[in-house]
């Protein structure tokens, strides 16, 4: 990669500094916490501000030519954003050109008796003449010009001594780029509705796990914004979810169509509509046999892209052979058992699992079949602790084994990416998720869960800007609210963790229960606590820790009924074999800070829910007071990994570990 000459080691701008020696980014003289290739990006950008890059010239750069597909790319311009502090949709420093790449611009200057009406011209004048700036004043220096030139050197220079950088000759201010053209398009945004199917109920399936693929095939386009997948289904079970998508989202178009079988063929219509007017831009029929119905997808999403007059940027998916109709159905059916409600998830991922076996034996050089398997193994595994060692060892070896033989699918990186997380490989476990993410923009699991191992590294600031980001991109989806509230929460912001929480009811109600509780809004807790297993799909376990959270909300009002809630507390361990995690509420909970931290990790290492993300709750300070927390960084490689991608903005060094707020 191209870098700046040895003369100009470091770019600063507002209170930012770029330290290319040391690949740093600071800010207000603190390193801020970015991972290797997005400092990459970031140095690639900066070195020609106001020049733009091709997403391609970037990926060649960064990642040397090797096969990476473009929602890597779109992460990582996700994570420098959040570090410089702007949206996507009001960027001031990173812009997006659509169909082209990406361009680094530096903000203009303020001149001292410069108006706020100045032309762009008058700025890039005026950019030039103090880029041309020497450090040393010359001695025959005007009284009147010498005083703003000096100042303006004496800023950048204290600036800068503050972070430990120095410039070998002189401070690099680049003129700032040209603004973006006036009456730039909007990115297209395309919602995929679900085909229809017409015939017998076996063509459901079908249609169904099409419609999946199409949406998935199409998120990978570079400069289309496809609605995700579960937003896409809650929508469309009710029409007028559609409408609101498209005033609430700004969806700019429809994609229907139906699906009919006759025997082993298949006739897909497809109609592209402009959702504003209703007016249909683009419609095509497809007669294909079922053994092409997976290929299909790229053909369709080249040719919905070529509609849009898109640019296109689909990865490189290698085509392949789904099998005849029957298999496919069964596949799909499959697939569908993994999305089953958690109140008959056990059930569901074992006959998963028996269908995926079955699905291996009969096609076992099928990549999709292996990757399903290894799912299914990886999720009876959390639900099976005793089995846990033994599948979760299968699932390795099938998601391996997936990987070889499509090396383009999401699923075997997910699985790979949890087991790294779970086993302290925190390098493979970031590079994995944003394997997954890359290979699935679509799909929420892989995101989520990314997320929430960033939480676990510490990183609490990124994971909630991941957070809100897929908000965006799949708004009616309860499990990022839910997310996004419990990290809000471990943030401190109640009020907004608050918000969020109520808007994916009736979503995990211990999540409500524990917003009410640092709310200290003590009725609402209570309410929260005696309904809990109360619906017919309440997951068993609400209704084992009932007691547990009725008697806990009634000592938090009176700290004398605490002894009762230990008998309800022990009821429930000796039931589940883990730690309730109501005990961190206990009046003696500080005593007890190293078996709740142990108990907190082993949490984390089942990758039990979100319950690890008390050992970083605000509210739960005495948890990182307490010396055992610092054996918990150093044994679990949070400390190591800090050391080399930065500390996350709660915590600094201190002595030999680290002091966390």
């Amino acid at each position: 990669m191209v870098m700046p000459s040895s003369d100009t080691p470091a770019l600063a701008f507002d209170d930012f500094v770029i330290d290319f020696a040391g690949r740093r980014l600071l800010r207000g003289g603190q390193a801020l916490a970015l991972e290797p290739k997005a400092f990459s990006v970031l140095a690639l950008l900066a070195q020609g501000p106001g020049q733009a890059f091709t997403r391609d010239e970037i990926l060649d750069a960064v990642w040397g030519h090797r096969h990476v597909t473009p929602g890597v790319l779109n992460r990582i311009m996700t994570l420098l954003r959040h570090a410089l502090g702007e949206e996507a949709q009001a960027p001031r420093y990173l812009h997006t050109l659509h169909g082209v790449g990406y361009r680094f611009d530096l903000p203009a200057p303020h001149l001292p008796g410069a108006s706020a009406e100045a032309s762009v011209e008058e700025r890039r004048h005026a950019a030039e003449r103090r880029t041309s700036m020497s450090p040393t004043v010359p001695a025959t220096t005007s009284r009147r010009g010498w005083w703003p030139r000096a100042a303006l050197v004496l800023v950048l220079v204290v600036a800068l001594l503050g972070t430990g950088v120095w410039f070998k000759r002189q401070v690099w201010v680049a003129r700032p780029a040209p603004p973006s053209p006036a009456g730039a398009v909007a990115t297209p945004t395309l919602i995929v509705m679900p085909l229809k199917p017409i015939g017998g109920r076996a063509d459901g399936d079908i249609a169904a796990g099409l419609s999946d693929e199409l949406i998935s095939a199409l998120a990978r386009i570079q400069g289309l914004r496809v609605i995700a997948r579960e937003s896409t289904s809650l929508a469309t079970v009710q029409p007028a979810e559609v409408a609101t998508l498209v005033s609430r989202l700004g969806i700019s178009h429809t994609l229907e169509g139906s699906l009919r079988q006759s025997g082993e063929q298949l006739r897909i219509h497809l109609r592209l509509n402009d959702a504003r007017n209703g007016r249909t831009l683009w419609t095509q029929d497809y007669d294909r046999n079922a053994n092409d119905v997976l290929a299909l997808q790229r053909e369709v999403a080249q040719a919905v892209a070529t509609a849009l007059t898109l640019k296109l940027g689909l990865a490189k998916v290698p085509a392949q052979k789904g099998g005849d109709a029957g298999f496919l159905r069964r596949y799909f059916a499959a697939q569908a058992l993994l999305r089953t409600p958690a109140s008959a998830a056990g059930e569901a991922v074992e006959r998963a699992e028996t269908e995926f076996r079955q699905l291996v034996q009969l096609r076992p050089y099928d990549a999709r079949a292996h990757a399903g398997l290894a799912v299914a193994l990886d999720m009876r595994a959390f639900s099976r602790p005793p089995l846990a060692a033994g599948l979760r060892a299968e699932a390795a070896q099938e998601a391996a084994l997936a990987q070889r033989l499509d090396p383009s699918l999401a699923d075997p990186y997910r699985v790979q990416a949890s087991a790294a997380c779970r086993g302290n490989r925190w390098e493979d476990c970031v590079r994995l998720f944003e394997q997954a993410g890359a290979a699935a923009p679509s799909d929420s699991q892989p995101y989520f869960q990314y997320a929430m191992a960033l939480a676990a590294l510490g990183y609490l600031d990124r994971a909630e800007a991941l957070m809100r980001h897929n908000i965006e991109r799949d708004p009616l989806n309860p499990s990022w609210r839910f997310g996004h509230g419990r990290l809000l929460d471990t943030l401190g912001r109640h009020e907004q963790a608050r918000a969020q929480l109520e808007l994916g009811r009736p979503f995990a109600p211990y999540a409500r229960w524990f917003n009410a509780v640092w709310r200290k809004d003590y009725a609402q807790a209570a309410a929260i606590a005696d309904k809990l297993g109360d619906s017919v799909d309440s997951p068993a376990y609400e209704r084992l820790y009932k007691p547990s959270y009725v008697a806990a909300t009634g000592a938090l009002r009176d700290p004398s009924l605490w002894p009762q809630v230990e008998t309800e507390l022990r009821a429930s361990e000796r039931e589940t074999g883990l730690m309730n995690f109501l005990r961190v509420l206990a009046p003696e909970a500080p005593a007890h800070a190293p078996a709740l931290i142990a108990g907190l990790d082993q949490v984390r290492e089942r990758s039990y829910s979100s319950w690890d993300l008390l050992l970083w709750t605000r509210d739960l300070a005495y948890l990182r007071k307490d010396p055992a927390f610092q054996d918990y960084l150093r044994d679990n490689g949070l400390l190591a990994y800090w050391k080399r991608h930065g500390f996350p903005k709660q915590c600094r060094p201190h002595a030999d570990g680290a002091a966390c707020d």
